[in-house]
């Protein structure tokens, strides 16, 4: 599968290594362009912009730091929402907040885009070793086509339902759980 990845820090690294491992198709790119030198050593090819990461994609994986950074690519200077063409495959593994994440269900839907949001859970050298935990959320036939390119980093997949914001809802409140 061709995959376009965007986020190459601590932890999306490891994630890309293990897609290309797997034998996908990777276009990487990243805030700092450096951070792409090791997938480049590993095949993957270099994005000049996150739409070029997406161009001729099957799937774009995202694993980007918080909102801002969500912000800043999909909807600031970069404007990758624009370019996400339908059909394809978007899988948001970062942390962002419900309100970012239920507008960009509505961003998607409108372009025919499928989308899934999916925490993920670990250490970097759990992605490495394809041992993240992962807790997602999109429709069925989006996670029909996502849960092939997870298990490739992951060891287990909880699915928290149809709605994106869901997989995000659920680790707030395992997270600040309510207090009496």
């Amino acid at each position: 599968m061709k995959i376009g990845f965007i986020g190459l820090g601590n932890m999306g690294t490891p994630m890309a290594l293990r897609l290309i491992a797997a034998g996908h198709e990777l276009s990487v790119w990243n805030r700092t362009e450096e951070r792409t030198k090791p997938l480049i050593h590993e095949g993957a090819i270099a994005a000049a912009t996150p739409a070029e990461a997406e161009l001729g994609a099957d799937a774009v994986i995202t694993m980007l730091l918080d909102d801002a950074a969500y912000e800043e690519v999909l909807f600031g200077v970069h404007r990758l929402i624009d370019v996400l063409s339908p059909g394809l495959l978007h899988i948001l593994c970062g942390t962002i907040s419900v309100a970012l994440c239920e507008r960009l269900t509505v961003e998607h839907a409108n372009r025919g885009v499928d989308f899934v949001a999916a925490q993920v859970s670990g250490q970097p050298r759990d992605a490495a070793e394809g041992r993240l935990s992962i807790l997602a959320a999109g429709s069925g036939q989006a996670m029909k086509r996502a849960r092939p390119l997870l298990e490739t980093f992951s060891r287990d997949i909880a699915v928290a339902g149809d709605s994106p914001s869901l997989a995000f809802a659920m680790k707030l409140k395992a997270t600040f759980p309510p207090t009496s």
